[in-house]
């Protein structure tokens, strides 16, 4: 399944982005400095809707505040072993 790193751009979005995660994706995990990792099929178009980051009229922020969503295409580094085991479990989890 894709996943998604959602990085919180202001205060308003790093207080309102973990309710909005823990709403919207069940399979999520945060990491320090307000980032979070979810699992999620679709786009970050679609991350970013429903975590309320964007709204139909663009010219102003979502009610989450700002933030940006990536999907990862890959990943390597040094991190506990908690991040590894999630990211392994959702990385190879079946999207259909």
């Amino acid at each position: 399944m894709p996943i998604f790193a959602v990085l919180p751009q202001n205060d308003i979005s790093r207080n309102n982005m973990p309710g909005a995660v823990e709403r919207e994706f069940p399979a999520h995990l945060q990491l320090e400095n307000h980032v979070w990792l979810v699992a999620s099929k679709g786009t970050a178009v679609d991350v970013s809707n429903k975590l309320g980051v964007t709204v139909k009229d663009e010219s102003t922020p979502g009610p989450t505040g700002t933030a940006i969503v990536f999907e990862v295409g890959s990943y390597y580094g040094r991190a506990s072993t908690n991040v590894w085991a999630w990211v392994k479990a959702n990385w190879e989890a079946a999207s259909g």
